[in-house]
């Protein structure tokens, strides 16, 4: 006897969070790790845990699977190297995006825009609107893995982590528990803030940390990183050195080079003085273009003469060339068809 069709009891896209309505306990537990690995969830894989799903049930996951995501994707481009970077439609009408990346990892937005203002961003061009909610960060997940093989999350899209921190720190702590990634497989990207990292420390599931650096002068990271926080880099390196410990992993230097900018002997010396004592690795990312911005990447045997100079002075350095640079590959590049480009002041 075919049963009735049965309606959802919740509005379309509701959001990840809501199958806890759905279903009671283990039930629920089990179809979020489903949907989290991109898989649409079957009654066998209940069967298999020891449980069942009622007729009922199934018609009410069958009906959310359609039509329960809080996010859809909007805009997708595929890069020849396999990266997949996708703007995601949110329910209010905004946007961020997402990068699914061959090498396993997935590189996730906290915020619509960014507060921060990186001169060489795109991101944060037209300010921050608001943050993401827990569902619209762990979402990001479910979406990369309906498209490629993901096994490492970092939160190095749109916006700053630590604006939104609470809400990141439950997304990490979900995507752990989701998703089946843990915390040594999670990589917070910062501008810093010591406070933040003593409350990620007390964090439930604390991730691994990347310190996005750029220059190693007070004075002339403010001017390239206009709304970071204003605590002193020293101690802000300090900090994040204190939180690697503690989690035991090395925390990630990230230094955008821009020629002329922080490409010099005396910018990499500067940084090498920085960072002596600290547990870490610097990781060199090469700029990817973004229209109208006032900024070049070095040639290339100077990146590889800086690597060079850094490991002399006894720290691990490493060279990372943006993925799908034919797919508008740069943070906030893609959703930036969306808008109208404002003007963009020159580096001070």
């Amino acid at each position: 006897m075919r049963l009735p069709k049965i309606r959802v009891p919740m509005s379309p896209r509701s959001g990840l969070s809501t199958l806890r309505e759905l279903l009671p306990g283990r039930k629920a537990e089990i179809a979020a790790r489903l949907v989290c690995a991109g898989h649409r969830p079957h009654p066998s894989k209940f069967a298999e845990a020891g449980l069942s799903l009622s007729p009922v049930e199934e018609q009410q996951l069958a009906a959310w699977w359609d039509d329960g995501l809080s996010t859809r994707v909007a805009d997708e481009v595929a890069a020849r190297d396999g990266t997949i970077r996708m703007v995601l439609d949110l329910t209010d009408g905004e946007r961020v995006e997402a990068v699914a990346m061959p090498v396993g990892a997935v590189c996730v937005s906290t915020q619509v825009g960014c507060a921060v203002g990186c001169r060489f961003c795109a991101s944060g061009l037209f300010g921050v609107r608001r943050n993401l909610t827990a569902d619209e960060i762990v979402e990001q997940v479910v979406h990369a893995r309906r498209r490629l093989p993901i096994d490492r999350v970092v939160f190095m899209g749109m916006g700053e982590p630590t604006h939104n921190l609470d809400t990141v720190l439950t997304a990490i702590a979900r995507i752990k528990d989701e998703a089946q990634i843990g915390a040594r497989r999670q990589t917070l990207s910062t501008v810093g803030s010591v406070r933040a990292f003593e409350r990620m420390a007390a964090a439930p599931v604390r991730p691994c940390l990347a310190l996005s650096l750029h220059l190693a002068d007070d004075a002339r990271r403010r001017e390239l990183l206009p709304r970071a926080y204003k605590e002193p880099i020293a101690e802000i390196v300090a900090a994040a050195n204190a939180y690697g410990r503690e989690v035991g992993t090395p925390v990630q230097i990230e230094w955008t080079l821009l020629a002329g900018v922080n490409d010099g002997d005396e910018a990499i010396d500067a940084l090498c003085a920085l960072l002596q004592g600290v547990r870490c690795y610097v990781n060199f990312i090469v700029w990817n273009p973004v229209d109208g911005m006032p900024f070049a990447a070095p040639a290339r045997d100077r990146i590889v003469e800086i690597v060079r100079r850094v490991k002399r002075a006894n720290i691990l350095a490493t060279i990372r060339d943006s993925s799908g640079p034919d797919a508008d590959a740069a943070c906030g590049q893609l959703r930036l068809r969306h808008h109208e480009m404002p003007a963009v002041p020159p580096a001070g």
